[in-house]
This record gives C-alpha cells, structure tokens and sequence, in this order.
C-alpha cells in the first residue's frame, strides 16, 4: 500500500488539497491555506565527515542561497509561503538535487538523515502554516489554531511512517539525546505531543505572523528533512481537515521545556515498528482518507 502511494503521490497531493479547501470553506472564512518549509540538511566531506571550515560552509550558503544552522555543517534554506502546494513539493525535490549537485562539484556530500550525529542536532523537514481570505490576509485565529494543531498532534502517529520513513529518523526524538542538546544550548527536536508559543521544544510551534501582526502561522515540526515532501505534504493537509471537521481543542499550551517531566505528554513513536502498527491499523483515517484518492 505505502509504495502505491509512493507511485500515485502527485495525484494523492491534488485531492488531498482539493479535500482541505472544501473542509476549509465549511468551517472557517477562509479560502485558501499557503504553506512554506524549511528543510536542514548536513554538508559533509566526501568521507561523511564534519566540515570544521567555516569558509567552506559560508560559501555553499552563498551558492544556493540558504543559511547556516545550529549544528556544525548543518545548513537551512527556507521557501517561500504559497498557495501551490503543486508547486512547493515541486520546490522542494529540485532543491534537493540542486543541494546534491552543487556539494558534489566541491568534493562534499549533501546530508538529508534527520539524525547523523547523536551528539548534534537533526535535521527536520517543517512545515509552517497560515490560512487567508479573499483578499489574502492571514486570519489564522487562536480557535482555528487549536483546531488544525489538535488535528495535526491527533493525527501524528498514524502519519509517522511518512514523517519518518527510516529506521534512523527516530533517533531525533529520543528524550535523552535532547536533554543533552538542550544542556548545550542547541536546538531540541520535538519528544512528545505538544504545542506552545513560539515553542521550539514542541512539536508544534505557534508564531506571530510577520505579514499579519494580529494573526498567527503555525510550525509542524515533526517530519524528519529525508520525508517524501509529497507525501508528507498530504498527510498534514488530511490531519488539518480532520482537526478543523472536529473543532477539538486537546492540548494545553506548553510554555516551558515540553520535555520536562511536570507536563506529562504523549511521546512520540519510538521506532518504525511502532510507526508500521499505526499507520497500517483498520481505523487508521489518514490512509483512508489517501485511499480514497487514489
């Protein structure tokens, strides 16, 4: 079943977005929702090794227009929000080879694994959320916010397998890996099910929007950077649909380390067995809801 949504993934992507705008439209006075992503990836030496010269890091930021992040040799390049998610996953995969061409042309490898190095941090696929009106204001409210972000944190597991499709995805959230990155005051990937205020602890992160200062956007950052950005694409559209048709509101903001024991949470799925078992049981809604696309 996973490999024919593999092979079908652009015509998955279409309806799954044609099936949100109709959800969107029923429950809100919005038209449309634009997503950009923000994929981290590694630049290694040809022995997959760290790159401990900064100059050589800085100049391939330069050559494809990305950033630097927290972890050594680790770099960000950020998309544009668009309405097109055609277009965007389209974006994404051209991206990708671009980072790989052009790492190759200096004798380096491109990394995408969400973790190669225990002791750093991973590297993650997010996705950042906004929905709009007609005339293309953000009026993602609190209320719809703590809909899709129940929607997206209800529906996690049973969409992990495509988050994290390699067994070595999960260790990015492994508790004790991140509590020693924290200690070292580098950024945490998510552990459990959790939102907060411009929260990076969580798994989803709510921001103020730069465009709409009343308003907000929101951060999915669960998926790891190796995800099929199609597929992954579609599961985060079907689980906003879903919290958006059942107006819950689950979760309580998380304003310290979600981490931290006082709180409590759900954890993330451990391993890819764990990820398997979900994503193939009966009532499982979001490859249901796949299945009737294809």
């Amino acid at each position: 079943m996973l490999e024919n949504f593999y092979l079908n993934k652009h015509k998955i992507l279409e309806k799954s977005h044609q099936n949100f705008l109709k959800i969107l439209s029923k429950n809100s006075n919005s038209l449309h929702v634009k997503i950009g992503c923000e994929l981290e990836f590694f630049l290694l030496d040809e022995n997959k090794n760290k790159i401990s010269d900064n100059r050589i890091i800085d100049e391939f930021c330069n050559t494809i227009q990305a950033k630097r992040e927290q972890g050594e040799g680790q770099i960000e390049i950020i998309t544009n929000f668009t309405d097109n998610l055609q277009n965007l996953a389209t974006e994404i995969e051209n991206i990708k080879n671009k980072i790989d061409y052009f790492a190759k042309q200096i004798n380096c490898l491109a990394c995408f694994d969400s973790k190669p190095f225990a002791d750093d941090c991973g590297s993650a696929l997010q996705f950042n959320i906004s929905l709009h009106d007609e005339k293309n204001f953000n009026i993602f409210n609190d209320n719809l916010i703590e809909h899709c972000a129940s929607g997206l944190l209800d529906s996690s597991h049973f969409m992990m397998l495509i988050l994290a499709p390699k067994s070595q995805d999960y260790h990015r959230f492994d508790l004790d890996l991140n509590k020693q990155l924290f200690h070292l005051k580098k950024y945490t990937a998510p552990v459990n099910l959790s939102f907060g205020a411009d929260n990076r602890s969580c798994a989803i992160r709510i921001c103020k929007s730069t465009n709409s200062p009343n308003f907000k956007r929101l951060e999915y950052r669960i998926a790891s950077a190796d995800a099929d950005i199609y597929l992954a694409l579609s599961a985060v559209l079907n689980a906003l649909a879903f919290g958006l048709s059942a107006k819950k509101s689950n979760y309580s903001t998380i304003y310290g380390n979600a981490f931290d024991d006082i709180y409590k949470l759900e954890s993330i799925l451990k391993n890819i067995d764990e990820s398997q078992n979900y994503f193939y049981k009966k009532d499982n809604f979001i490859v249901k809801k796949m299945l009737e696309f294809l």
